[in-house]
């Protein structure tokens, strides 16, 4: 989709702000919550096949064709098990065991290890001085973050169940979040012409159906317990999460910056923390106060210097 010429109202543009930095915040405890009842390929592929086929409704009803070749279709097959499968179905797996503020924070990262991935391989974007200082500064929040983790080790048989836990989730997330960066620099290395919502349909119902395979597979429909609240989180993760969150995003980079279309990234874990909170009475603790507090810094740093990555919609 093209720009228009006339500048948006700056209501309209806080409104597209305040929705991702909102509800791809609120993600986090959705999805949480979650995966108390339903296996998270369930959680996951429930939203993304909701979504993608409400947007393949939508969009020809207001004139944008759906069509794509075979080319685009392999893809938004390959970016959508990267990054909507393999992504979001471990960040579920993650959250069984890890609070939604602490996978958030983690997930922090994802923009200051992009920078550093496009500044390492061959044609990619190098980082400035000042990019290279954030980076360092986010991985010593990472370290920070991570210290109980590092200090006993990733052998899950030793430790009190609350430290197996938090390795196994942490774990799990490190390989999502690796599966995201991969799927982002791909993602800008395999041009589309194709409308971007359009791919983005296409991408959640090809990773919403390998999902519920997943979640099927997992025996998740002999232990999907079906609550109110279930079916609360996943309309709101379609809705919201999906829908609003990614067509405010896309909003956003055809008429702002990508440096300030970026810095989700540092507002989303606040949110996350609060929310969790609030209605799902979890905290951050001890050091992961301090860790947020320097990565979040780290990420605006990144996000300010001159070589800025790109900004890419997540998933949660």
């Amino acid at each position: 989709m093209t720009s228009p010429t006339k500048a948006p109202a700056r209501w309209i543009l806080l409104l597209a702000f305040g929705c991702v930095y909102f509800f791809w915040g609120s993600t986090f405890v959705a999805i949480r919550y979650g995966v108390q009842y339903l296996t998270p390929g369930f959680v996951s592929g429930f939203r993304y096949l909701a979504a993608g086929a409400m947007l393949l409704l939508v969009l020809p009803m207001r004139g944008v064709s759906v069509r794509i070749n075979r080319r685009d279709l392999v893809r938004a097959l390959v970016l959508g098990l990267l990054m909507l499968t393999g992504n979001n179905v471990l960040l579920g797996w993650a959250e069984m065991y890890v609070t939604a503020g602490y996978a958030a924070l983690l997930t922090a990262s994802v923009p200051i290890l992009i920078a550093m991935c496009e500044s390492l391989i061959p044609g990619g974007a190098p980082l400035n001085r000042m990019g290279w200082a954030g980076s360092a500064l986010g991985l010593a929040g990472l370290i920070v973050l991570l210290a109980p983790v590092l200090r006993h080790g990733l052998v899950l048989h030793h430790g009190g169940n609350a430290e197996h836990a938090l390795a196994l989730g942490t774990m799990v997330l490190v390989v999502g979040i690796a599966c995201w960066v991969v799927g982002s620099l791909l993602s800008g290395r395999w041009p589309s012409k194709l409308d971007p919502f359009v791919g983005a349909a296409w991408q959640m119902l090809f990773a919403g159906t390998a999902n519920v395979l997943i979640g099927t597979a997992a025996g998740g429909w002999h232990t999907a317990r079906w609550t109110p609240g279930v079916f609360v989180a996943l309309a709101w993760l379609a809705i919201f999460g999906s829908l609003v969150g990614y067509t405010a995003y896309t909003y956003l980079l055809h008429h702002v910056p990508v440096a300030k279309v970026a810095t989700y990234a540092y507002v989303n874990p606040i949110v996350a923390v609060v929310l969790s909170a609030l209605f799902l009475h979890e905290g951050l603790h001890g050091s992961q106060w301090v860790a947020m507090a320097i990565i979040l810094v780290a990420v605006a740093i990144v996000t300010a210097s001159k070589s800025k990555p790109k900004a890419v919609a997540r998933t949660a």
